[in-house]
């Protein structure tokens, strides 16, 4: 019922303002054009058209239009860009640009897309999916930046670049929104100067989404929101060539856990987990776990309702953040440039990946499988967990960045600068049930270092009449990693300190069948990482303009992704020695032109890339969460991606983007040491996971003149992903189906004199596409030959918009 009141009272504004003048059309005169893209993908303001990267852009309008409030909103609206969620997970974000991506998100494994903020380096995943009030633009830079920046942006960058404050003027915006599911969403902006020399920028958002699959069962429902956040931003310019930025941004978002559900599978089974031993009195038997699903749904049906077996309750995760920048313009051609940041993540993370199923642990005959005695806690959840994740991150940028001009006409354009980042990180499994209770000592941190110096120099000689730009640019990093795992729970991580009484108990199984007796006299004891990598990347441009709106280049890059460890091992011996880091070599050839006096632009690139090392997840221990990295060596990836933008009319613009990729990994197999010392062969597919052949976005935006004060708006956008894999190991992957998304919308807005006022009536997945975000077969031994996280469903709503 406040659903329905909320949104009424939207419709009605809606129905006062369209009746308030009347809507006589009139015919624009003003000659159709496409607005100049200003980026800064090379750390210094440039056109779009300028830049030599493969980057894709969105303003504020265009964020605003197609409903982008997080990260995970771009699912399917940037091509060779995919987005989505880590197993349940409400508040983690996992990005993956070219096929490139950290598919085991890990506190002591890096991203390989690197995030910013403001120019500041986010650092992990944790978190990740916090909403921001007041974002200008987001910038996607495809392919390895492994020069400007550094490690961890393998695959590309994403830059999140909020508003700034205005000296010397007061303006403000209020945004309110209702949709369907309960959707409620308020947000608002001040800018206020403060004297001639400074200015105060706040904004505040609140947002609540009911949950879309409804939970018969305990707890809340599935997909829910509620976020909060607020950024304060202060500039002072005391001087025309000084300027001061300070920002600080908090966000706190309760979002309950998409529902992660066995999608196809028995309504019960009995299912071996291990190799059968003699046990004294009954004989041969093995351990086996007992599942029973509830109301399952067929396979690619996305439910209305799933009734859960224990409590589903709300993420708790808190992201705080400090910026400053400090920029003094020394000369007309030399700036330097402060960039100083801190943020800190606390996240309380649930995940349950059968809310539906009940497991027990049982010893059964071999090899008849029937159910023979208890050994374990019944009712357990086949994989539950609470993490709570502590990230802390500092990081410090130098840049000097400017222009050189020689006798001649010649000039060298530069940008160069030192960089240092550190983070500290702990985490602690609360509690847990992987096939049944788990021991409450596992946890691991972190504490890292990285330093770096780097160059990028253009050169634009007179010859050829300043149509050719020459650029180099270089990169030396040193990262120092430590880290520190107990893990109770693995026999290997126990017998490190020798077997305590609960160690006993949690594997008397593996004692009967090893015939030996355990004797509880040790400690618990962790294992520890420590090892420095370095690296150089380089990268080179020739570029050259065949007319002053149409350029061509050619591009070699490389990447480096830092080594490291993984917190989910239970081998301690290969937690000890950790795993190489990841280097990436890109060749590009690139397109940026405009046609028609800018009536159309076409971008385009292809690519191929040689990923040696690359950082595969393993299973390595009794359960699918014990895990390890292992290099794979000689994976290739190669693709294009076109963009283009015309205004057919001063009234009608098109966009259409497209994407293709074609990855090979670089091995089909790999031996995997397992937490009882054997060997394992696991097996890989060829292709990449979350890597679609093929991926475009066609839109048209529209926009005219009523009458003198009064403006019609609308959109429509279809955004296409082809299948994919969902993992590279055989075992877990399962192919995700194609998706079509269409988004469309209509606006009105009117000039009062005072201000703006703008109404726009949006739809998402207007057709109800059923989609799956995620797919794994890792739980096939439970009866799980499927475990799917699905997509939102339609979505449609009003929103207020009042600028001033």
């Amino acid at each position: 019922m406040a659903n329905r009141s909320w949104i009424g009272g939207l419709g009605a504004a809606f129905v006062v303002v369209l009746g308030s003048t009347p809507l006589p059309a009139q015919e624009s005169s003003a000659q159709p054009t496409l607005a100049e893209v200003i980026v800064t993908a090379q750390k210094r303001e440039q056109s779009l058209q300028d830049v030599p990267i493969s980057v894709a852009v969105m303003g504020e309008e265009q964020l605003a239009e197609l409903g982008i409030r997080t990260l995970r909103d771009f699912a399917g609206n940037v091509p060779n860009l995919y987005v989505n969620n880590f197993n349940g997970r409400a508040d983690i974000v996992r990005l993956f640009i070219r096929g490139i991506g950290q598919n085991d998100v890990s506190i002591t494994q890096d991203p390989s897309v690197a995030l910013y903020v403001d120019g500041i380096y986010v650092g992990t995943s944790a978190g990740a999916a916090f909403e921001s009030p007041d974002i200008e633009r987001i910038e996607v830079l495809r392919g390895p930046q492994g020069t400007l920046y550094g490690r961890n942006a393998t695959g590309g960058a994403v830059n999140i670049v909020s508003q700034k404050p205005s000296v010397g003027h007061f303006d403000g915006r209020l945004e309110l929104t209702g949709g369907n599911f309960g959707y409620q969403r308020a947000s608002g902006v001040l800018n206020m100067p403060l004297g001639a020399q400074a200015a105060l920028r706040i904004a505040v958002l609140h947002a609540t989404r009911d949950g879309w699959i409804e939970n018969t069962g305990l707890g809340k429902d599935f997909g829910g929101q509620n976020r909060n956040a607020v950024r304060a931003a202060l500039r002072w310019q005391p001087r025309e060539r000084f300027v001061a930025d300070y920002a600080f941004d908090l966000s706190k978002f309760r979002d309950t856990p998409p529902l992660s559900i066995a999608a196809s599978g028995p309504g019960s089974g009995v299912y071996p987990l291990g190799a059968p031993f003699n046990q004294p009195g009954l004989g041969m038997v093995i351990p086996a776990v007992s599942v029973t699903y509830a109301n399952n749904p067929p396979l690619g049906g996305r439910p209305e309702s799933v009734r859960a077996m224990r409590t589903v309750e709300a993420s708790d995760t808190r992201v705080e953040g400090h910026a400053l920048t400090l920029e003094w313009k020394l000369t007309d051609t030399l700036t330097l440039r402060s960039l100083t940041g801190y943020r800190d993540v606390h996240a309380d993370q649930l995940a349950d990946y059968h809310p539906n199923a009940l497991a027990s642990i049982v010893l059964a005959t071999f090899p008849a499988m029937i159910p023979i005695a208890p050994a374990g806690v019944p009712n357990s959840a086949i994989t539950q967990s609470e993490q709570v994740i502590d990230f802390r991150t500092f990081s410090q940028e130098l840049q000097a960045l400017g222009e050189t001009g020689f006798a001649g006409g010649s000039t060298l354009a530069y940008v160069g600068g030192l960089y240092y980042y550190s983070d500290s990180a702990a985490l602690h499994e609360v509690y847990g049930n992987v096939l049944g209770p788990r021991d409450p000592n596992n946890y691991t941190t972190i504490d890292d270092e990285s330093y770096a110096a780097f160059a990028d120099l253009t050169w634009t000689p007179t010859a050829l009449g300043k149509r050719l730009h020459l650029t180099v640019g270089g990169r030396y990093s040193e990262d120092r990693r430590k880290a520190f795992r107990v893990q109770e729970n693995s026999f290997s991580f126990a017998a490190v300190g020798g077997f305590t009484a609960a160690n006993c108990v949690r594997f008397a199984s593996n004692f009967a069948a090893l015939g030996i007796p355990c004797v509880p006299n040790g400690a618990i004891v962790g294992s520890n990482f420590r090892r420095n990598f370095s690296n150089s990347s380089v990268s080179g441009t020739i570029a050259f303009d065949l007319t002053p709106d149409i350029n061509v280049y050619a591009k070699y890059v490389t990447g480096y992704k830092s080594g490291g460890t993984s917190q989910r091992s239970a081998n301690p011996v290969k937690f000890g020695e950790g795993f190489q880091p990841e280097e990436v070599v890109s060749y590009e050839l690139g397109l940026k032109s405009s046609f028609l006096a800018r009536r159309l632009t076409l971008n385009a690139a292809i690519f191929q890339m040689k990923i040696d090392d690359y950082q595969a997840s393993l299973q390595s221990g009794f359960s699918t969460g014990d895990r390890d990295f292992y290099s794979i060596s000689g994976s290739k990836i190669k693709g294009l991606e076109a963009e283009l933008a015309a205004a057919i009319t001063s009234e009608l613009r098109l966009r259409a983007n497209a994407g293709l990729l074609d990855t090979t990994f670089g091995e089909s197999f790999h031996d995997v040491l397992l937490d009882t010392g054997q060997i394992k062969r696991q097996f890989f597919v060829e292709p990449f996971s979350y890597a679609p052949r093929e991926s475009f976005t066609l839109g048209l935006d529209y926009q005219r003149s009523l009458a003198s004060d009064w403006t019609l708006g609308g959109f429509v956008n279809y955004a296409y992903q082809s299948e994919m894999h969902s993992s590279s190991n055989v075992n877990d992957d399962r192919i995700l189906g194609a998706r079509g998304l269409l988004d469309a919308g209509v606006s009105l807005a009117r000039d009062l004199g005072s201000g703006n006022l703008t109404l726009r009536l949006w739809g998402r997945n207007l057709a109800d596409k059923e989609y799956d975000l995620g797919d794994t077969g890792s739980f096939s031994f439970a009866g799980a030959a499927e475990t799917v996280e699905y997509g939102d469903p339609r979505t449609f709503g009003l929103t207020i918009d009042y600028r001033f």
